[in-house]
């Protein structure tokens, strides 16, 4: 981002609790507020701004007509961020392919774009599962500078093979279950500038059927290098990442590790605060998973020599098994 955002993106907005499962949208994205466009008041602050575009339920008009009214405006080829929520009234019958399609006709008009959201639905308006996504990868075709690309929802999510974007530094894929050819998809572009990869693998009952061997391209073989935030959020198998993870030649070069929301349990937890080389990051964060209160009560002493920020509020309960009382049940926190 340009003009007084020479600062980095402010990664941090990322390990804040989801709103969308408290019935909110993003307040920031890209270190800008979020106000929604309003065509009466028109673009008043594109240097401060992130304006987003959303629909109301059996609302008339939908998000493409709505893009046409703000590229009317004599500040829209200023503008870098833009975000989408609901994008039609009957939100269960369109996908994201409408959002897509205007901005693919807008190219030439937004010619300073940088930053997209697609999706910022709260779960009042739509389950995560039930949001129905598109192939996103002509949007990558489409702008070349854009640097931040988010995306909420897995179902019918795609991105053509083969794609190069030599500007995009954050990609974030919210899904309460992303399945493993989308994966595979998204470890298939080029995008040697990435800096910020975050996907929220989610339940296999909502698509999310990946495995931890899904994750060797990410982890192992390191087809983005240039990794400063890995988030491998909302997982059913947060334990398996954790162990890879030590083994990962991106330990020796990112400087947030982020495996909130998922099923980490105490062993997850200790293979990470055992391994020396876990040290180097700047923050890890353990929110939202299954750590006993007696090893959160032990970081504060192993921080004294770690001198990097551990997060873990929020953990939760396990629930015993209601066919098996030896066993318990772990979730991720966001599925449906």
């Amino acid at each position: 981002m340009t003009d007084n955002q020479n600062q980095p993106w402010n990664l941090h907005e990322r390990l804040e609790k989801y709103p969308g499962y408290r019935g909110m949208h993003v307040s920031t994205f890209a270190n800008r507020q979020v106000v929604e466009y309003n065509p009466k008041i028109g673009i008043s602050d594109f240097v401060n701004t992130a304006y987003a575009i959303r629909c109301e339920y059996d609302e008339q008009e939908d998000a493409a007509q709505k893009l046409a009214k703000l590229l009317q405006d004599s500040e829209a080829s200023k503008l870098e961020p833009l975000i989408f929520g609901m994008w039609h009234g009957e939100m269960y019958a369109h996908s994201s392919k409408l959002v897509v399609d205007a901005l693919i006709a807008a190219k030439d008009k937004l010619t300073n774009f940088k930053g997209l959201f697609i999706g910022d639905v709260s779960y009042n308006e739509s389950e995560i599962s039930w949001i129905i996504q598109s192939d996103i990868s002509p949007v990558l075709e489409a702008y070349p500078k854009l640097e931040i690309l988010q995306i909420r929802g897995g179902d019918s999510l795609a991105f053509s093979p083969f794609v190069r974007h030599d500007n995009l530094k954050a990609l974030i894929i919210e899904t309460g279950g992303l399945n493993s050819a989308t994966i595979a998809q998204i470890c298939a572009l080029d995008l040697p500038k990435l800096e910020h990869l975050e996907l929220w693998l989610g339940l296999d009952t909502y698509g999310g059927d990946s495995t931890i061997e899904n994750l060797d391209p990410i982890l192992v073989n390191t087809v983005f290098p240039n990794l400063i935030y890995l988030g491998l959020r909302n997982s059913q198998y947060s334990d398996d990442i954790a162990k890879a993870f030590i083994n990962s030649p991106l330990i020796n070069s990112i400087k947030i590790l982020d495996l909130s929301l998922g099923t980490l349990t105490d062993a997850g937890a200790e293979v990470l605060l055992n391994c020396f080389a876990v040290h180097q990051l700047n923050i890890l964060n353990l929110s939202e998973n299954f750590l006993s209160e007696e090893l959160i009560k032990a970081i504060p002493k192993k921080q004294d020599n770690m001198q990097f920020r551990i997060i873990t509020d929020g953990q939760k309960k396990a629930e015993e098994d209601c066919d098996d009382e030896n066993e318990v049940y772990r979730y991720c926190s966001v599925s449906e």
